[in-house]
C-alpha cells in the first residue's frame, strides 16, 4: 500500500503516526515545508492521481488540511478524533484521506484513529448509492432525488 502523508508541523504525535504508517507500506511524504492548504491539496492530488492508495493529513486542528484536500475532485477527506469516527468514515463514506489534529491528539490516540481508518478496508455495500451521490457532486451533477 502507498500512503500519501502531509503535515504542517513535526511533533511526537506526527512521528507516532508516521511510524505506524511505515508499517503498512510505502509512505509518500508530500507538501513538505509548504503552507497547510498546499499540503492538504498535495495529499489529495496524490490520492486521486494514483500516486497513493490513501492519504493522511495533519495540521493543528486537522480541519484546514481536510478542507484543502476536499477541494480536490475525488477526495473524501474525513476529520477524525476517535477510532469510531475514522472507521465510520471508511465504512459509510468511503473516505480516502484521513485528517487528524497534531496538537489535540495524544500519539497513542492518533495511532488508534489511523489504525481504525486503515483496518476498515471496504465500504459498506449498503452505502454504495450514497457514495455514488458523493462522487456525482465532484462532477457538478445535482443529486438525484429518485
Amino acid at each position: 500500500m502507498r500512503i500519501a502523508y502531509g503535515a504542517d508541523d513535526d511533533n511526537e504525535t506526527t512521528r507516532a503516526v508516521l511510524d505506524y504508517l511505515s508499517g503498512l507500506g510505502e509512505v509518500v511524504r508530500v507538501g513538505a515545508d509548504r503552507p497547510w492548504p498546499q499540503i492538504g491539496a498535495a495529499v489529495g492530488q496524490a490520492v486521486t492521481g494514483g500516486d497513493a492508495d490513501l492519504g493522511v493529513v495533519m495540521c493543528w486542528t486537522g480541519t484546514g488540511t481536510a478542507i484543502a484536500a476536499n477541494k480536490v475532485p475525488g477526495v473524501r477527506a474525513a476529520l477524525a478524533w476517535e477510532p469510531w469516527i475514522a472507521a465510520g468514515a471508511r465504512k459509510w463514506n468511503d473516505a480516502n484521506v484521513l485528517a487528524m489534529s497534531l496538537k489535540r491528539l495524544a500519539p497513542d490516540v492518533a495511532v488508534e484513529v489511523a489504525r481504525a481508518f486503515f483496518e476498515t478496508a471496504e465500504p459498506d455495500p449498503d452505502e454504495a448509492a450514497n457514495i455514488a451521490l458523493l462522487a456525482a457532486l465532484d462532477h457538478d451533477q445535482p443529486p438525484s432525488s429518485s
